[in-house]
């Protein structure tokens, strides 16, 4: 195990270096922020000073390198937009934000998603399980941003029960559209998914010898049958998290929260490179961080799986 997981994080160090040089190079497409922050009447003399001031007077392949020596030490650089606000700084504290919509979303996600696809299963070819199949079919089709705006239609402007948007710390109620409207989306794949997996569980011969040993129904659905459906099931979970973590753009958008997504989408549109290149960077260790927890998860999911050293 610790040979796998040293073996997994040194393979995160090119993802990263890759990531890093893709955005750099992009970010070099699109010219300089320096020229779009002081504008067209801008004496030369003073925009020389600020690119200096900021390195952009030195050659691209030095400016890589510095790059990379500053990532090395967790240091993101400075926005160039809000007054040299430490990037770190500015994304770790949307990523609070980002991280209670993720939580929430995928909670109701797994919740419903696998309760739906365990009645599905139990009942195949019944009305629950068209409906979960409709359901599912749905929701991987609608848009997350579409059906918050309809949230927002029924719940904040129709009946008055919840906030249309914002954020106020420790305040649940701005959370709960944001949360549903991102959660179901993720429901419908984990509902499908659950389905097709518990029913070929409930196929099996284990399965059918815990029920001819006086085993009652529900213990074999949920201690024999799910226990082996999951391994998959945590594949899906685990990718859609990292996705709601990362591409939660829109829905922040939408709602007004000041999450990782909105500032990212606000300094795409605004030409601060630095926390666009920081937030490609901090996005992708975030997707490699949640694909080693879903690989070290199956050990302990099923005890056939074993990482050796």
């Amino acid at each position: 195990m610790h040979t796998y997981l040293l073996r997994r994080i040194l393979q995160t160090l090119p993802v990263l270096v890759g990531v890093a040089l893709i955005a750099f190079v992009f970010s070099e497409l699109a010219g300089s922020p320096i020229r779009g922050l002081l504008g067209q009447s801008t004496s030369e003399d003073i925009r020389r000073k600020v690119e200096a001031y900021y390195g952009f007077d030195k050659s691209r392949p030095e400016r890589f390198l510095n790059y990379m020596q500053r990532l090395s030490k967790g240091d993101l650089g400075v926005s160039i937009v809000q007054n040299g606000e430490p990037v770190t700084k500015l994304l770790l504290g949307g990523l609070a934000v980002t991280a209670k919509l993720a939580l929430g979303a995928i909670f109701i996600a797994i919740v419903l998603g696998v309760s739906l696809g365990i009645l599905a299963a139990r009942r195949p070819n019944s009305l629950i399980d068209y409906g979960a199949s409709i359901f599912a079919s749905v929701g991987v089709s609608f848009p997350a941003f579409f059906l918050g705006i309809l949230l927002i239609m029924v719940f904040s402007v129709r009946l008055k029960l919840l906030p249309i948007g914002g954020y106020e710390e420790g305040q649940v109620k701005y959370l709960i559209l944001p949360c549903v409207s991102l959660g179901l989306i993720s429901t419908a794949s984990i509902a499908r998914l659950t389905r097709n997996c518990m029913i070929e569980a409930l196929s099996k011969d284990f399965v059918r010898l815990a029920r001819a040993k006086g085993v009652s129904e529900w213990s074999a659905v949920l201690h024999h049958a799910l226990t082996n459906a999951l391994v998959p099931v945590i594949t899906v979970i685990g990718n859609d998290f990292a996705s709601l973590l990362t591409g939660a753009v829109l829905t922040e958008t939408v709602f007004g929260l000041p999450g990782i997504g909105l500032k990212l989408s606000r300094a795409i549109f605004s030409h601060d490179l630095p926390v666009v290149m920081g937030a490609c960077v901090v996005l992708s260790l975030i997707f490699v961080v949640a694909n080693l927890l879903v690989d070290l998860s199956y050990s302990f999911l099923d005890p056939r799986i074993r990482y050796g050293d």
